[in-house]
């Protein structure tokens, strides 16, 4: 057999194992996991619990959105959970509902004004995101498939009472369906956990989003003792922490 012919059958093994073998760095699970994504401008309340995802090795994704408005002291603060391995990215420019502004707008005039242009100033800030959260989770395979040239995937909000629709395996994912967390969604610690353990022996990684942090006044909020029960729980089952670009084509 010819050596060329060696070559190209070895590069298919190597392409096969690469998607059926873990590995998170050609982004897929590389072992079973969470991840941790918040939404929206709580730079404040993310960077508090520093010390927490420190502690637990987490690396958490921010979707940024409203980045315009973000003061210097908190860009700086972002700047710091990039530095240390966090996943920053793109929630659009104003936290519009983008399947809402479709029935008033063109598609050329949203990516213009909801994802270019706080994406501009983002990048040069030196944030360069690479993955995409709708706000309030609605989205179409419209929006999918024109998203899609600029992200490598897409997150929207698993509104199904199948909470394994959250579940993320393969090395294929350009859609993903995050759980909300929030202490709106009334969903019980105990519920939270087992989701934990079905993507332990299901070798898959759960995708949660919540929003604010300890914020006790607030429904859109993850109390800190949740968010530590999570992630001790993750951590004494041997789990990885994966950022949404780990879990993305």
């Amino acid at each position: 057999m010819k050596l060329q012919t060696w070559g190209l059958l070895l590069l298919v093994w190597m392409f096969y194992v690469g998607c059926t073998k873990d590995s998170v760095k050609n982004g897929h699970v590389d072992r079973p996991g969470i991840a941790l994504t918040f939404d929206d401008t709580y730079i404040d309340e993310w960077y508090a619990c520093l010390p927490l995802l420190d502690s637990f090795g987490v690396k958490a994704t921010f979707y940024i959105s409203s980045y315009h408005r973000f003061s210097s002291a908190q860009k700086l603060k972002l700047k710091h959970l990039q530095q240390k391995g966090h996943e920053i990215a793109f929630h659009s420019t104003n936290h519009f509902d983008l399947k809402q502004y479709l029935n008033n707008a063109s598609m050329d005039k949203l990516i213009k004004c909801e994802i270019l242009a706080g994406l501009e100033k983002m990048n040069a800030d030196g944030f360069y995101p690479k993955t995409f959260a709708y706000p309030y989770g609605k989205h179409t395979a419209l929006l999918d498939n024109e998203l899609g040239k600029y992200f490598k995937s897409v997150r929207a909000l698993n509104g199904t009472t199948n909470l394994a629709k959250s579940l993320v395996t393969g090395c294929e994912n350009r859609i993903i369906y995050g759980l909300g967390i929030d202490e709106s969604s009334k969903r019980p610690l105990s519920q939270l956990l087992q989701l934990v353990r079905n993507a332990k022996s299901g070798n898959a990684c759960a995708v949660f989003v919540a929003h604010h942090i300890g914020t006790d006044t607030l429904k859109m909020q993850l109390p800190v003792y949740k968010l530590r029960a999570l992630i001790e729980e993750a951590h004494s089952l041997k789990m990885s922490f994966c950022t949404i670009s780990e879990l993305s084509r």
